[in-house]
């Protein structure tokens, strides 16, 4: 009876171990893991930064004619990097300075660069279902990065609306591949729940766009005295307000101009 009792002590006190070395084991994975996605993440912060200074120069050319500065963009050399550009973004004094890409889902290019290689950072991409920069309202997103790359800035000068009192605040540039520049004037800010409404890229009647365009309005943490009519193009600009996994996205709303 004693070496029973014995044998089972022994017995249990192995599963004791194996269990407590099985924790052990699972919880070092669990961290190594999770280092390891904490160091690839930050690496991919600073290789998408050097991707984009050499995009820059290679294709971003500035020349001063009669005192004042003119923007041209080397689509030919970057249509041969990627077939799927569609244009150009500058704004917030050129922190957004990007490609803006399509595909055939608004999936691809949340973790692909414009190389159409991974990096966490993504691109910044025009939403699948946009036809062109003639559209009702066309869609771009970007992630919200902690270095305030790609749409990371919009975070902060949204919930900064003096910002927005600077003429030069107020504008967004595209080029389109035609090196045409289309600006935009900014008519809302806001944050908001994730929602499909916002990002309607066309509407049935207009009578729906401008309940859109009435609703765009009305959510705006700042008032702009800007019209907007049924006849505008509009562009919005759309980011996660946070880290990743969060339902919340900022987002600006700006009409066609011609200055």
């Amino acid at each position: 009876m004693a070496k029973k009792k014995e044998k089972k002590k022994r017995k249990n006190k192995k599963l004791k171990s194996w269990v407590r070395n099985s924790l052990l084991i699972l919880f070092l994975a669990l961290f190594l893991f999770a280092t390891y996605k904490i160091v690839r993440f930050y690496i991919d912060l600073r290789q998408n930064k050097k991707d984009n200074v050499q995009l820059i120069e290679e294709v971003y050319k500035v020349e001063t004619i009669n005192d004042e500065e003119s923007i041209t963009i080397d689509f030919s050399k970057l249509l041969t990097i990627n077939k799927d550009i569609k244009g150009w973004i500058q704004y917030n004094d050129a922190i957004i300075n990007y490609p803006i890409v399509q595909s055939k889902d608004n999936d691809y290019y949340l973790k692909k660069n414009i190389y159409k290689k991974y990096n966490q950072a993504g691109s910044i991409f025009m939403d699948y279902r946009n036809k062109g920069w003639d559209d009702q309202n066309v869609v771009l997103y970007g992630h919200n990065m902690s270095d305030q790359s790609m749409f990371g800035s919009l975070n902060t000068i949204i919930n900064n609306e003096d910002y927005f009192n600077q003429d030069e605040h107020q504008y967004i540039k595209i080029w389109n591949t035609n090196n045409e520049l289309l600006t935009y004037q900014i008519f809302s800010i806001y944050t908001i729940e994730k929602e499909d409404y916002y990002i309607t890229t066309t509407f049935g009647s207009k009578e729906s766009f401008q309940k859109f365009i009435e609703t765009m309005k009305k959510r705006s943490k700042k008032f702009f005295s800007v019209e907007v009519t049924t006849k505008d193009k509009i562009l919005t600009l759309s980011t996660c307000m946070g880290s990743g996994g969060t339902s919340k996205r900022e987002v600006i709303h700006a009409k066609r101009v011609n200055l």
